[in-house]
């Protein structure tokens, strides 16, 4: 076992600074401390995962009760997965012989309710939550034992989201629709008047209820906040001290941990705004784009690939991932964010830069799962219509529009026919464009030019001139070589003359022409991937585009695609209370009239959504803590006159985020102390009253790219293609040559910010992305409001023997060993400055340093002259992938 994490774990650096480690844990620590002292060779596999438990990120969930991780609700995600996933496929493939409106119901079994799901039929239960080898339905469809759907097995992806959805529980709304059913379903006036759709309440129908003689708070946030309490006998904490809040704000604005003389510069600078100067400088980072982006990207699907069984490279989605990171950077009105991702190729522009930006926007529709290789090409064209809905109504609405294809609506105001109506604008967004291949099993997407401006065309231009200039050399390389293959060929000819001593054997002429063969190959490979994939081509983009004649949607019954009812006109939904409601003109497909709608000022919910949004990422958890449903089977809003106002503030300052963003991390809430206190916990555990702020473990993307700022080694290149050339081709599509196989990224973006790293959908294969796996980077397929924040030992044990993380440290060590410092203990004070955002203290020092001795003594002798640097290197090792540095408050 590793002395690394022993000792770590033996001087306490697992625990957060302001909890105890519990009696059991103590037990295990000492009984790994026997075995240390007494040098044993083995440890029982049960330590070793209590080892992983105890140094958990996310132990202060298990061992002490915090409710640092705590992501809202359970179900609701189990619900939306059954909605997108589960539900579709039962209602195209199994309905017709196994539901109520069968004209024979096969086997007995009814798959179209929980209770018949669940009860199963005559073979036995078809679903068993929680367990797959008891669930009859799975073994079907994989044609273990049945062979279910009898007309052909589902594809792989349909298959996993069936085992996942079983994992998860076999979550199923449909017993609770049926009661609804039975009373006549959702009222839809009633559904109207649900708080998320009434209008914002403005600052003076609020303010009279406040405090305003109070002296706590530091703006009107602060206000709403000290009011809840005070209704409910609470007192916040105090301020978080400086050490902590700055690195806290860092985090939270760019993802990155400050250095150890930014540090200096807040701790030394007395002035009253010296905070409120580091919060505007690091809104006005380059670097705000790239955490704040990634926060969009989750909701947006991104990805640099299309497909899900047959993967193919995306190249143009950069751009799109470039146009986020860079108008949040501007602080880009959001009313024109949002709709330049909705209809930015219909609006007016005035350069071929901002046609171009408006295009690449529009690729917020586009992206998401296509299964290019469905043979039912109308039902692949209207499962990306819901993929267009769902996104747009969780995204900028908060609702579960997409639950309405197969029927109305059961919990919230949205009618079959108003999903179609919507379905009718996306129908006229251009995806697909006719097959790849003379098979014509792949469907071909829609690559649209985007304009240059004279300075990109003669910039590529440029670069073609040297491009060919490259191809031409190789090619001269290329002959030049076979010409010496030709010779040695010649050389190798069988010839009747004896010679007693000849100069060359036929065996090394044999060597020597298979080693030129090989290379020639190589080379003609080269040549293949510079001509395919390096040729600076004019820029194109999987990006939406209007029909010359836009058509209506018809409605699917039961959501299957070839079992048309009535057409439905393309239109808007009857949430609010517009009047008159926008009309979709007989010519236009109606996305830009949708965008407008979306940003209407008399629309109260995407800004309540959206604040709502900002809110979670900054506290932790959102006012509504279901941040990606606002509808009738979403969370209440804990503090909603704060949310409201917070919605009223972003429309009034012109739907700008930066100075909402300032005002939050500014306000006292943020800044509280995450410190426990008895009453506190008492009375609301969950914090839901904001007494404290709430710790939070760092996602895998913030823990890279920290721990790559730390070594020393990230480079802040901004934008840029950063696809592998060699690996991502699909210019072989005749033989089938997808690219599946993906292996690494380009030399130059390994040291790059996560959000460069290309993601690929459904097969995430990049070993540059393995950090950030066991920390839940969610899944370009689904729409990620809310990342998960999982617990389990296996992290800790990656940790362990991450090599990134092994690397990583080893350079942290250099890094340190380099830095001219006075003492060895002011090298031990770097470390967790640079790490922890904070001095060590005389006994973290003290046990530092012995460290560093010990484990400089305990080396073999051939390895003394590199032992020091080995020993800074193990406890650099063991403070980046402590709870501290993981977990940050």
């Amino acid at each position: 076992m590793n002395t690394l994490f022993l000792n770590l774990v033996l001087q306490g650096w697992s625990q957060p600074r302001s909890l105890a480690m519990v009696p059991a844990m103590r037990l295990v620590v000492r009984n790994l401390f026997a075995w240390r002292t007494s040098r044993l060779k083995g440890i029982n596999a049960v330590l070793l995962v209590a080892l992983g438990v105890l140094i958990s990120p996310a132990t202060g969930t298990q061992l002490f009760g915090d409710d640092t991780l705590s992501t809202g609700p359970p179900g609701q995600a189990g619900l939306e997965f059954f909605e997108k996933r589960i539900r579709p496929v039962l209602i195209e493939h199994c309905y017709q012989c196994h539901s109520s409106d069968a004209e024979e119901l096969e086997g007995e079994l009814r798959l179209d309710s929980r209770d018949g799901l669940r009860r199963g039929g005559e073979s036995g239960q078809a679903v068993v939550p929680g367990i797959i080898e008891t669930s009859l339905l799975i073994s079907a469809i994989r044609y273990e034992d049945f062979e279910m759907p009898p007309d052909g097995k589902l594809p792989e992806h349909t298959i996993a989201d069936f085992v996942q959805w079983i994992e998860m529980g076999a979550p199923d709304p449909r017993d609770e629709e049926q009661a609804l059913t039975e009373k006549g379903g959702i009222d839809a006036k009633a559904g109207r008047d649900f708080w998320a759709f009434q209008p914002l309440k403005g600052v003076h129908e609020t303010k009279a209820r406040l405090l305003e003689s109070e002296s706590w708070s530091h703006n009107m946030i602060d206000r709403f906040v000290l009011a809840k309490l005070q209704e409910n006998s609470l007192e916040p904490n105090l301020l978080a001290d400086r050490y902590t809040l700055l690195r806290r704000v860092y985090l939270d604005l760019i993802g990155l941990p400050p250095e150890p003389e930014q540090i200096a510069a807040l701790i030394h600078d007395d002035s009253p705004d010296a905070y409120e100067k580091v919060v505007d400088r690091l809104l006005a980072s380059p670097q705000f784009g790239e955490r704040w982006g990634r926060h969009w990207l989750d909701l947006a699907q991104y990805a640099d690939s299309v497909g899900l069984e047959a993967i193919f490279p995306n190249r143009g989605a950069w751009r799109y991932r470039d146009y986020v990171i860079g108008a949040l950077n501007d602080d880009k009105a959001l009313d024109r964010f949002f709709t330049e991702q909705i209809a930015g190729d219909l609006l007016p522009y005035n350069s071929n830069a901002q046609r171009a930006e408006q295009i690449v926007a529009t690729q917020f529709l586009t992206q998401g799962p296509i299964n290019l290789v469905n043979q039912f090409k109308e039902q692949l064209r209207m499962d990306i219509v819901d993929n267009q809905i769902d996104k747009v109504g969780r995204v900028l609405l908060g609702l579960t529009l997409g639950c309405a294809r197969c029927h109305d609506h059961k919990f919230d105001p949205i009618t079959q026919t108003e999903y179609y109506a919507l379905a009718g604008i996306m129908h006229n967004v251009q995806v697909l464009d006719g097959f790849r291949g003379v098979s014509g099993v792949f469907s071909d997407w829609l690559s649209l030019p985007i304009p240059e401006t004279t300075g990109q065309r003669v910039e590529r231009e440029r670069l073609l001139v040297i491009h060919q200039q490259r191809v031409s050399d190789l090619e001269a390389h290329i002959k030049s070589k076979k010409n010496e293959l030709a010779l040695l060929e010649d050389e190798h000819k069988p010839f009747t003359e004896t010679k007693d001593d000849p100069e060359k054997t036929g065996e090394e002429l044999q060597k020597k022409i298979d080693k030129l063969n090989e290379e020639v190959k190589k080379l003609e490979k080269d040549r293949t991937n510079l001509v395919k994939a390096n040729a600076p081509l004019p820029p194109v983009v999987l990006a939406a585009s209007e029909p010359t004649q836009p058509v209506n949607a018809r409605i699917n019954i039961r959501g299957i695609a070839t079992q048309l009812g009535e057409e439905i006109p393309r239109g808007l939904p009857r949430l609010l209370a517009l009047d008159p409601l926008p009309q979709v003109p007989p010519t236009a497909s109606g996305r830009l009239q949708l965008a407008q709608w979306l940003v209407h000022h008399d629309n109260p919910i995407v800004p309540r959504v959206f604040v709502n949004r900002l809110w979670h990422h900054l506290l932790g958890t959102g006012i509504v803590r279901t941040v990606d449903n606002f509808g009738l089977q979403g969370e209440r809003p804990s503090h909603p006159e704060l949310l409201d106002y917070l919605a009223d503030r972003l429309v009034e300052r012109g739907w700008r985020i930066k100075p909402l963003i300032r005002d939050i991390v500014l306000s006292r809430t943020y800044r509280l102390s995450s410190a426990y206190h008895s009453n506190g916990w008492s009375i609301d555990p969950d914090n839901r009253l904001l007494w404290r702020h709430r710790p939070r473990r760092l996602d895998g993307i913030a823990i890279r790219d920290s721990v790559l700022k730390i070594s020393g080694d990230l480079r802040t290149v901004v934008g840029g293609s950063t696809l592998p050339p060699a690996d991502w081709q699909d210019t072989a599509v005749e033989q089938f040559e997808v690219i599946n196989d993906i292996s690494s990224v380009r030399d130059e973006v390994v040291r790059r910010r996560s959000i460069y790293l290309p993601v690929s959908r459904t097969n995430q294969k990049f070993k540059e992305l393995e950090p950030l796996l066991p920390f839940d980077f969610p899944s370009p397929d689904e729409i990620t409001g809310a990342r998960q924040s999982s617990t389990v030992p296996t992290q800790s044990l990656f940790l362990m023997n991450s090599p990134f993380f092994q690397q990583q440290a080893r350079r942290f060590s250099d890094r340190l060993l380099a830095w001219e410092a006075e003492a060895e203990e002011d090298r031990i004070n770097r470390i967790y400055l640079t790490a922890f955002g904070r001095p060590a203290s005389p006994e973290e020092t003290r046990r530092g340093l012995d460290f560093v001795r010990t484990v400089a003594e305990d080396s073999p002798d051939d390895e003394k002259s590199d032992s020091h640097r080995a020993a800074f290197a193990q406890l650099c090792h063991a403070i980046l992938i402590s709870t501290e540095f993981l977990i940050y408050d």
